[in-house]
């Protein structure tokens, strides 16, 4: 049985070349016996496919907050808070910036947001190059984010 075991997490896909990498992060997360609810944004799509993401985990990808899968037409709020976890994975200078500002403009900055955060964790793992890692906005919001109580996990260059 591992840590993971019944949990069920949402992984979160922003723009970035990255996201090739995802498709191995869902199949390691499965292995672990979580389940995993994959929401993508717009850039993401450009990256990777929903139907792959839907053909390593077995469930429905989500990408816009009008989806009308959902009875109550609210995604945002049923996948959080659903969620054991929320983890984006790439998450892009572009994506923490919406963080940081508090932005809800898609599906999946705006599920970040409605999130129960007392007990849902949003967990970043960023990915860039090191000129936009190090540029002084990237770290002013990664500060920002941290302080509204995301965990920053190792950065991906």
């Amino acid at each position: 049985m591992t840590a993971l075991a019944g949990k069920h997490i949402v992984l979160g896909l922003s723009g970035g070349v990255a996201c090739y990498k995802v498709a191995e992060l869902a199949r390691l997360l499965i292995k672990a016996q979580a389940t995993v609810q994959v929401v993508m944004t717009e850039a993401a799509e450009q990256f990777i496919t929903p139907v792959t993401m839907q053909a390593l985990t077995g469930r429905p990808v989500y990408g816009s907050q009008w989806d009308a899968r959902e009875a109550n037409n609210m995604a945002h709020i049923n996948l959080s808070r659903e969620a054991d976890a929320v983890l984006i994975a790439p998450c892009s200078a572009d994506f923490i910036a919406r963080l940081a500002q508090g932005r809800a403009d898609e599906l999946l900055s705006l599920l970040c947001l409605a999130r129960p955060s007392e007990r849902v964790p949003l967990l970043l793992a960023p990915a860039m190059n090191r000129e936009m890692w190090a540029h002084p906005a990237t770290q002013r919001n990664l500060a920002q984010v941290q302080a509204d109580g995301a965990t920053v996990l190792g950065v991906g260059h």
